[in-house]
């Protein structure tokens, strides 16, 4: 501040000095700033896939997943207790979607791609567990249910696989409303193909407490290929 009195003629200084001061509050505001609108969430990749010596990885359109570049893709990693389950977990931003595949990369180098569709994905904190067979095409499932609810309550699809969070209330899949579709609310997920689901749906309430629907577990079939629309009344 003495190199300023001394170089800086009278009349600049105020100036001058309230220039500082806009920029310190620049500089001091900027991380907040940066942080309040950054809204990354861990998402987990498991899929079960055997190996001949290679190592899994995943690969994606997001520049955290790599931006299909299989140089910097993601590794999974697995377990003698948990193998041929391979998982991994990524930082991305909620709200977005993203497709991603699994890539097998033997101990020479050599990468081979999942030769099924590009797998996809939207960001949620609320989705549970992506659950994947190698090479295998999901189902798209689309859950819709009638329910009516109070505010602040919120309806969510579980079930027996762990696609639909095993059960666990904490890792059901949300499924959304607006007001010019309420009380219908709907989710989508990918399940696995021929396969037997039970599933159920939930109220969440503010503070965390759940209500289960009445009734015994509700079973479906998925199909060998393409999708399922599920359309259900709360009981």
């Amino acid at each position: 501040m003495l190199l300023i009195r001394q170089r800086v003629p009278a009349a600049w200084r105020p100036v001058l000095m309230l220039a500082v001061l806009i920029a310190g509050l620049l500089v001091g505001a900027t991380p907040h700033a940066r942080a309040a609108t950054t809204q990354d969430t861990s998402v987990t990749f498991r899929v079960q896939a055997t190996t001949e010596g290679e190592t899994l990885l995943v690969s994606g359109s997001a520049p955290q997943l790599g931006a299909w570049d299989p140089a910097k893709a993601v590794p999974l990693g697995t377990t003698a207790s948990s193998y041929p389950q391979w998982t991994g977990s990524v930082q991305l931003p909620a709200g977005t979607t993203v497709q991603y595949k699994y890539i097998k990369r033997s101990p020479a180098g050599t990468v081979t791609w999942e030769s099924t569709p590009n797998r996809t994905l939207t960001v949620s904190p609320d989705a549970p567990v992506n659950d994947d067979r190698w090479n295998v095409v999901p189902v798209a499932a689309t859950f819709h249910a009638t329910a009516t609810t109070s505010w602040g309550q919120n309806i969510y699809v579980t079930g027996n696989l762990p696609d639909l969070g095993n059960w666990d209330p904490a890792k059901a899949l949300p499924l959304t409303t607006g007001t010019t579709t309420y009380p219908l609310w709907s989710g989508a997920h990918q399940l696995p193909p021929n396969t037997t689901v039970q599933y159920k749906y939930l109220r969440k309430n503010a503070d965390g407490t759940v209500t289960w629907e009445n009734g015994d577990n509700r079973t479906v079939v998925t199909p060998p290929t393409g999708t399922l629309t599920l359309n259900d009344t709360w009981r």
